[in-house]
Order: C-alpha cells, then structure tokens, then sequence
C-alpha cells in the first residue's frame, strides 16, 4: 500500500495561499522519496500574513520565482491517485489541496486518507495533547516543526509508529481497530476521517 504524506504552509488565511508543500511517500512501510518545494500562491490571494511568517518563516519575497501549484502537482498526481494520504490535522492540508485543485482546474485525485491526528489521540490517549511536535517528540521522531518538508515526513512516521504499536499491517487494518473511517477525496467530493464515538474535549492543533 502506498502511504503519500502531506503537509502544505500557508502566508494567509486562504486555502489557496499555499507558499510550501512537503512529501513523504511511503511503499507498505518503508520511506520511498521526499519532495519539498517553495510554491508561488496566485496574486488574487493577497498579501502574507505576518502571523502565518512568524510561524512558518516563508516570505513573498521567498516564493517569487518559486513554481505554481499546477506545475508542482505534475510530479505527484499519477503518485496520489489510488494511494493513501497521511496529514497531520487532515481537515486543513486537504481543504488546502481541493482548493488549489479546484483553483487550476485539475483533476482531484481518487484517494483516501488519514489524520495521525485523530490516530493519535486514539493510540496514545495518555499525551499531554496530540499536537505535531508533542507526538513526535514521544515517539523520538526527529521534527523541525512548520518546515513542510519535516512536517510531512513526521506524519508519515507517526502513521508507521501507529502500525507497528497496534501490530496492524495497514492502514484498513489500523482503521478497523481504533474506530476511524478513513476520509476520501474523488471528483464526487470529499468524506471525512472521522472516530466513531469522538470526543470534543478539544480541538488538536497542528
């Protein structure tokens, strides 16, 4: 099963303000490849946020001549088609996808996919919070937090970690287990990943 890990930066508000995306791509459970790569937003977006530089130190003078979504997206869409995709908060890096997909007129890929968010807090329910930083940092994953390229990479890991700690082979099976419909993104729209039975103490951050 192929496990494709996504983590997109944003210099605004807009889902279409994606100025970085990272990659780590996953056959069964062994790390394949990474991508990461500066992309330019369209202009209609606006100016960066000084919030969203604070967090991600990416600047408009950064991705100036950086690639377009459309053009970085050439060399992952046969990849992303069919496979799993694994996010760290799920709901925002595939709101993120769908947007610039929609915005460039692409095909949206048929795909499932997965938040270590929600794996988390079902497979290590003792942590403190299941932010990116905080799983990683208990489970000994190396992370420079919001550089899209590691953010992507610890999703992967923390999905992996998640398989051997349950002793499931894949990600149905790790789904069956805790409880999770996995989501689905296809030209039909989009479903979910979702807990049965999910609590709403809180709100996990990225």
């Amino acid at each position: 099963m192929r496990y494709i890990a996504l983590d997109f930066e944003t210099g605004n508000a807009s889902r279409l303000s994606a100025c970085a995306l990272g990659v780590g791509i996953f056959e069964d459970q062994t790390p394949a490849g990474e991508l990461v790569t500066l992309i330019k937003p369209p202009a209609q977006v606006g100016k960066f946020h000084w919030g969203n530089v604070r967090v991600n130190h990416i600047k408009e003078s950064m991705v100036v001549d950086a690639p377009t979504f459309d053009i970085v997206w050439r060399e992952l869409a046969d990849r992303v088609d069919g496979s799993v995709l694994v996010c760290h908060n799920a709901m925002f890096d595939t709101a993120v996808l769908c947007a610039c997909l929609a915005h460039y007129h692409l095909p949206v890929p048929d795909c499932r996919y997965v938040c270590t968010v929600k794996v988390a807090q079902r497979v290590w329910p003792q942590l403190v919070n299941h932010k990116l930083d905080t799983v990683a940092d208990a489970l000994g994953i190396a992370l420079n937090h919001h550089e899209a390229g590691s953010d992507a990479r610890a999703a992967g890991l923390i999905l992996q970690a998640a398989l051997r700690e349950t002793g499931c082979a894949d990600v149905d099976a790790l789904a069956h287990r805790i409880g999770m419909r996995l989501g689905r993104i296809s030209c039909m729209g989009t479903v979910p990943c979702s807990i049965a039975k999910e609590t709403r103490g809180g709100t996990a951050a990225r």
